[in-house]
């Protein structure tokens, strides 16, 4: 007979094992995983996440320090690169001359609202980054994104191209190192370091972060003990399902193709998430991203941080802070500066919706 003490001690045959916590929460996990996936249950939305938590925290925006965040702003014209990633040069509440730089500035505004908060909140300053331009941007636009989304985007890749777990094309890898250059540029101006680089698991999330952050020389802070390294988060991924772009590699493939990536506690080898025949519908999505975002909120007692990802995911991130939209181009970054307030009680789970796909061509359709 097999069971779990308290203590987290396996017996098996009479024979008592000690077994490591975190292993116990990956089976949990895994095994609340299977259960959704199973159970054919149409009432609740399938994202592969452990139980909610007991708790989770609602968002607010502070407005006035991120150009992006204002409603004056136009996306479809605004260039980060131009304006300081978007900050606004403004005067702050008890100011002195610590810096004539405004990074610095808005750093001791920021982390002063860290120090005296109630016990139920948290600051936090997030740089939101998309990928650079994948080869799966490439087809859909080659294509036409109506016959994308109805045959060639269930595909590998055709006519020479590969778009499965899409890889950078050279313009995306351009637009990473501008990204970089932004970055170097912005350090010298005393922007903060960001204190945890959190990744999506996907390829051109991995290569867009390395290009980004790999060659900076950060300064040496207490916030930052050491140089950049990626954190693979598995909810931080695109819409899940049917598009063979949003399917990752296993973990064996990352971990040597990329050795210096760091994955979270209970990362598969396989991707558990990713359908053929189902695509994550945007309240699943919103859902998924917002349980990201709390974890991140209970966990991470940094309060600047790193997060590239995509646009979809972005967008649904922005959705759960209650932010404006805000189109992001591929290699696009958006800092936003939210305050996070605990609320008992788990996020509501959303009911299942039919899947986020049109129905699929039987043959290549002409272009769209």
């Amino acid at each position: 007979m097999l069971f779990l003490s308290n203590s987290y001690t396996i017996r098996i045959i009479g024979i008592d094992f000690s077994v490591p916590i975190f292993l116990v929460s990956g089976l949990l996990i895994l095994v609340f995983y299977f259960e959704m996936s199973s159970s054919g249950d149409s009432s609740t939305a399938l994202v592969g996440e452990a139980p909610p938590r007991d708790f989770h925290y609602k968002y607010t925006v502070q407005k006035g320090f991120f150009m992006q965040s204002e409603d004056e702003t136009d996306d479809s014209k605004f260039d980060f690169r131009e304006h300081n990633f978007g900050l606004i040069p403004r005067s702050y509440p008890a100011d002195i001359n610590i810096s004539k730089f405004q990074w610095k500035h808005f750093e001791n505004y920021v982390r002063n609202l860290e120090l005296t908060k109630q016990p139920d909140e948290s600051y936090k300053v997030l740089f939101l980054g998309r990928h650079g331009e994948g080869w799966h941007n490439v087809a859909e636009s080659e294509y036409g994104t109506k016959a994308w989304d109805c045959y060639y985007s269930a595909l590998d890749g055709a006519n020479g191209i590969t778009w499965a777990d899409a890889r950078l094309t050279s313009v995306g890898e351009l637009q990473a190192k501008d990204v970089a250059d932004l970055w170097a540029e912005q350090l010298k101006r005393g922007i903060p370091v960001p204190q945890t680089f959190y990744v999506s698991p996907l390829t051109r999330t991995i290569q867009t972060a390395d290009l980004s952050f790999s060659t900076l020389t950060f300064p040496h802070t207490l916030s930052q003990k050491s140089p950049y390294k990626p954190l693979i988060k598995e909810l931080l991924r695109e819409a899940l399902g049917v598009h063979t772009c949003d399917r990752r590699s296993t973990r064996t493939h990352l971990c040597a193709t990329y050795p210096h990536l760091t994955f979270e506690t209970g990362f598969s080898d396989q991707d558990l998430l990713w359908k053929a025949d189902y695509r994550e519908p945007a309240s699943a999505r919103r859902y998924r991203l917002g349980m990201f975002l709390d974890e991140v909120i209970a966990e991470d007692g940094g309060v600047f941080l790193s997060m590239t990802s995509h646009s979809g995911a972005i967008g649904s991130l922005l959705e759960v802070v209650g932010h404006r939209k805000f189109r992001l181009e591929t290699g696009g970054v958006i800092p936003i500066f939210i305050k996070a307030e605990r609320v008992e009680g788990p996020r509501e789970i959303p009911p299942k919706e039919p899947s986020d796909s049109p129905p699929m061509c039987k043959d290549p359709p002409m272009y769209l």
